[in-house]
């Protein structure tokens, strides 16, 4: 586990939202015991080491989850997490540039890359595991999801 950084704020983690056409990729969570929303959608991302900016926390995230180096990160939003102790989370997003099924999943259950009309639906489902699961049931995620398409129409 990562030491998150303590300061004034509520410690922080990123998050970060590959995105192909018009679909983000989301990673189906792991059933761990103390960690937050066991086997449910959600993106990909985790805590910032202490001395690591946000952004550096990102790319280091992503290439811990699912082995990919994007070429550019943008940032899209920073929301506090009332559910969850003030959480500061930074939220990016960045192209994906390979299929799927090369991605090298290394946490998580599952990946796939949904729609914004699905991650509505707030169930979905795993090709791996062969049945639906539900979504982050939190504002937050649903308001980093918007901004995100918020972005890429621009």
């Amino acid at each position: 586990m990562t030491k998150t950084i303590n300061n004034s704020r509520a410690n922080g983690v990123v998050v970060v939202l590959p995105y192909a056409y018009d679909k983000v990729l989301l990673q189906l969570r792991d059933f761990k015991e103390g960690i937050a929303f066991p086997g449910h959608w959600g993106f990909l991302g985790g805590s910032i080491n202490e001395g690591e900016t946000p952004e550096d926390a990102s790319e280091r995230e992503l290439f811990e989850e699912i082995g990919y180096k994007p070429e550019v990160m943008y940032k899209v939003g920073l929301d506090i997490i009332p559910d969850l102790k003030n959480l500061h989370s930074h939220a990016f997003c960045c192209p994906l540039t390979i299929p799927v099924e090369e991605i090298k999943l290394r946490e998580g259950l599952d990946v796939g890359l949904f729609s914004l009309e699905e991650v509505m639906t707030k169930e979905l489902y795993s090709r791996k595991m062969g049945r639906r699961f539900p979504v982050i049931k939190i504002p937050a995620f649903y308001n980093t999801i918007r901004n995100l398409y918020e972005h890429l129409k621009r």
